[in-house]
């Protein structure tokens, strides 16, 4: 099973300058939103876990790496592998700068792999799950663009 949605938001920074910091730093912007945890930037890589919560299951973890590419006033994410884990993320898209703000369109992926039911009933518990984890995570990348208010970023 797979979602796909773009993003647009823009986060504030008290100046022109802090904003071109963070441009150039996406991990501490993204993890002024809520859903990305775990963020880091290696070099070109950055990795990271976009979480939805759900009921029943708790705190659902998405990992995700990708490329960063850095130029002047402007910014560009690439979704590498994630490998074969059953929940993963690809986070793709591009950041630019307008004045003391760092805007953002960016395109996540959610895949997530369910076991199959052996009988009628686990079957059916399975599209039930699947309709609940799509409307859960909907609302969580619906709210990522959302979340991104004024003041976020000092």
């Amino acid at each position: 099973m797979e979602l796909e949605r773009e993003v647009d938001f823009c986060l504030e920074a008290q100046t022109p300058e802090d904003a071109r910091a963070l441009l150039a730093h996406p991990e501490r912007a993204l993890a002024r939103l809520g859903v990305f945890r775990d963020l880091e930037l290696s070099g070109r890589e950055l990795r990271g876990t976009l979480v939805a919560a759900l009921a029943l299951l708790g705190e659902v973890r998405f990992p995700f790496r990708a490329r960063f590419e850095h130029a002047g006033e402007a910014a560009t994410l690439h979704p590498l592998d994630a490998g074969d884990e059953a929940l993963r993320a690809e986070l793709s898209g591009r950041a630019w700068l307008e004045g003391s703000r760092v805007c953002y369109r960016a395109r996540v992926r959610l895949a997530a792999h369910l076991p199959e039911g052996e009988k009628w009933g686990g079957r059916a518990f399975k599209k039930m799950a699947e309709a609940a984890f799509v409307r859960t995570l909907e609302r969580t990348l619906a709210g990522l663009g959302r979340s991104a208010g004024p003041g976020l970023l000092d």
